[in-house]
């Protein structure tokens, strides 16, 4: 007898967090959570509650996922190494699947500014489910010392490659940008 009321104020709670997150999914998205085949029915008994309950969150993350366009996102930051040799600097930014027109590169001053778009890709009938890739406007600031020359950009297989000479150089305040080979 205790051992149900225990399961049945667990499946209390897990129902109710449920809600709670499809009430989480209404206020940021401001519609209702799509319907699916369990979300008000009880756990069966033959499943573990902790994965029913995962399964739900991964479904509603993932629908938030959808609702959100990338092009009105926010800004992402792409990742970038940096090298140096005693000529010059090389800027190494990862942007896989960003086509070279996709990508500005502009020098003002001792601010080298990197912007474009990721664009989504084709679906061909596919709904997205899981995404880990960074999607829509990108852009990445970065301070470059006085006294180097014009920097040059090419894309190399998913890489931008940012190669600044050093080389003293009067350098204007005016943006200049870089063209991208």
């Amino acid at each position: 007898m205790i051992e149900t009321q225990q399961s049945s104020a667990t499946m209390a709670g897990i129902d109710e967090t449920i809600g709670r997150m499809e009430q989480f999914y209404r206020v940021i998205t401001g519609q209702d959570a799509p319907p699916s085949e369990a979300v008000y029915a009880p756990i069966p008994a033959e499943k573990d509650p902790t994965e029913h309950v995962e399964k739900q969150l991964k479904r509603l993350l993932g629908m938030l996922g959808q609702v959100s366009t990338p092009e009105a996102a926010h800004p992402w930051t792409p990742p970038m190494s940096v090298y140096e040799s005693d000529s010059e600097i090389l800027l190494c930014v990862d942007l896989p699947g960003v086509r070279r027109e996709n990508v500005e590169v502009v020098a003002q001053g001792n601010l080298l500014t990197i912007s474009g778009l990721r664009p989504t890709t084709a679906n061909n009938g596919f709904r997205l489910s899981l995404n880990e890739c960074r999607l829509g406007p990108f852009r990445r600031a970065v301070m470059i010392p006085q006294g180097v020359a014009e920097p040059s950009a090419q894309m190399k297989e998913g890489v931008l490659e940012v190669r600044i000479p050093k080389a003293e150089n009067n350098r204007t305040a005016t943006p200049r940008p870089v063209p991208v080979n």
